[in-house]
């Protein structure tokens, strides 16, 4: 039985892309979820290319939502058994957009800014009067 979970928090760490034993890229992330007075962390794994796509553009605390099939482990911590939450995700969607500036850093090296007494060359040749 396989039971489907969408979950909203923001980005704990920033994703990685790695590839799996067998060969296959996938990328992962992890979670925070406000829970009472505390955090819950949840590893998202995603080996969809448009989802993995989607995730690798965000960064650290970007909120996002993931869809997809739920997997709930035990885990042994300092003498105590945890339960250990990850969903291995169909879909990411992020909650807010990257800001431009974000994505424009990441893609390439900043411009310089053009100033405002420097005008743009302009040809004489095109100043020629309409007739109409």
């Amino acid at each position: 039985m396989t039971a489907h979970v969408l979950i909203s928090g923001a980005l704990f760490r920033a994703p990685e892309q790695r590839t799996s034993k067998a060969g296959k890229p996938f990328a992962s992330a992890t979670v925070r979820m406000k829970e009472g007075d505390g955090f819950q962390f949840w590893r998202v794994v995603v080996f969809s290319e448009s989802a993995q796509a989607e995730l690798m553009r965000l960064t650290e605390g970007d909120a996002i939502s993931a869809q997809g099939a739920l997997r709930v482990e035990t885990y042994e911590r300092d003498g105590q058994t945890k339960i250990g939450f990850s969903i291995i995700a169909d879909s990411v969607l992020a909650l807010r957009q990257p800001s431009r500036a974000k994505s424009e850093a990441r893609k390439s090296p900043a411009k310089p800014a053009m100033s405002a007494k420097s005008k743009p060359y302009v040809s004489d040749d095109l100043n020629d009067p309409i007739p109409f």
